[in-house]
């Protein structure tokens, strides 16, 4: 009788597992170790799995900001791999190492390379000054960072570290890095942006 109630509650545990489908058993990984169940979202507004649930719904030009968030990059967790693959090979490698380097420092690429239009969107919502970016090269690359739920979120003390281990990661490849947080003028400071520096004379 114990054996045969043993048998009855394994099989219907089995059950359960195959018919709640594969979502149910398996979770994505997102860079730092954060993870998410997929389909976690509860609200289409928010983004997949929520990612956007930390980002005021209005900017300060009283703008639909969750809507601009979701035409610019509806999935930033998603796209993060291809978005790395995007970039100039050099700056991959220092993001990736960063991300490496640091597994408790979940971050994402919110954007990296753009197309000419993106880039005219850029500059049309004020997210940059210029139709020459270096993100049209794959130059640059705006790193957004993620709570333990897997939500962008911008706390400066989490970007002075990200920027932090961007820094070190760089450093040790041997490849010059400029930040947005050292930007001169304060308005011009964007603590997200990374980009490739010229080399100097003697740089090699």
């Amino acid at each position: 009788m114990l054996r045969q109630v043993h048998s009855l509650s394994a099989g219907f545990l089995i059950l359960l597992l195959v018919s709640a489908g594969p979502d149910a058993r398996a979770q994505v990984r997102l860079g730092g170790g954060t993870e998410r169940p997929p389909g976690a979202n509860l609200d289409p507004l928010l983004g997949p799995g929520g990612v956007y649930a930390r980002i005021p719904a209005r900017d300060d030009r009283g703008r639909d900001q969750l809507a601009m968030f979701r035409a610019w990059n509806p999935d930033p967790v998603g796209q993060h791999e291809a978005n790395v693959r995007a970039l100039n090979p050099a700056l991959a490698r220092v993001i990736l190492k960063a991300q490496a380097d640091h597994p408790g420092l979940p971050f994402v690429i919110g954007s990296g390379r753009r197309d000419a239009e993106l880039q005219r969107k850029a500059v049309a919502w004020g997210w940059s000054r210029t139709q020459g970016s270096p993100h049209r090269t794959g130059d640059a690359v705006d790193l957004w960072p993620l709570d333990p739920e897997g939500r962008v979120y911008f706390d400066p003390g989490v970007q002075t570290r990200i920027a932090e281990a961007v820094k070190r990661a760089a450093a040790a490849l041997g490849v010059p890095i400029r930040w947005g947080g050292h930007f001169h003028s304060f308005k011009d400071m964007d603590r997200s942006h990374f980009e490739l520096s010229p080399r100097q004379p003697g740089q090699g």
